[in-house]
């Protein structure tokens, strides 16, 4: 004799393990490609204080060497407005040769500060968790074998379940 709730007990277990499935993205990410230490064409003292400053907040980031780096930026700005002015104000020879410094300056401003963004982007955060050195393939694996975990356990509740039904005690 059939039970008459064996199939309906059959297809909300089929209903209910299609429900349980995961599907698990894997995404790789291909590491940054180191940023290199600019070099300045021009040479001049704020040049090279910027230089050391970056260079003191990427060993220790600290919030002086932050400060530090702050304070030299704006001396060099000072320093390119000081040679911009003169660009504009004078002609010839003289005003070739500032052009050039001027535009070696701003190159080597933006490339220390697109340094010290990059140092400040990788300094840890205070409470930050442990890095998962795990690569992709191993993560999509233990993430197949909890989902396949999960879908034996809910077969077995399902199996139970459809046995308790079909021979109640």
């Amino acid at each position: 004799m059939k039970h008459p709730l064996l199939p309906v007990l059959a297809l909300a277990a089929l209903v209910s393990l299609g429900a349980c499935e995961r599907k698990v993205a894997v995404v790789e990410t291909v590491p940054a490609t180191p940023i290199p230490e600019p070099v300045a064409q021009t040479k001049t003292l704020e040049t090279t204080r910027l230089g050391a400053a970056v260079d003191d907040y990427q060993r220790e980031p600290t919030a002086a060497h932050k400060a530090e780096v702050n304070k030299t930026l704006a001396r060099l700005d000072e320093e390119i407005a000081e040679l911009q002015e003169y660009v504009a104000k004078h002609d010839g020879d003289a005003r070739a040769k500032a052009a050039a410094k001027l535009e070696n300056m701003q190159s080597y401003r933006a490339a220390e500060a697109l340094r010290f963004t990059a140092a400040q982007a990788g300094t840890p955060i205070e409470a930050a968790r442990p890095a998962d050195d795990r690569t992709g393939a191993d993560k999509a694996r233990d993430a197949a074998q909890k989902v396949g975990e999960s879908v034996q356990e809910g077969a077995r509740k399902a199996g139970d379940a459809i046995k308790d039904a079909v021979h109640p005690n």
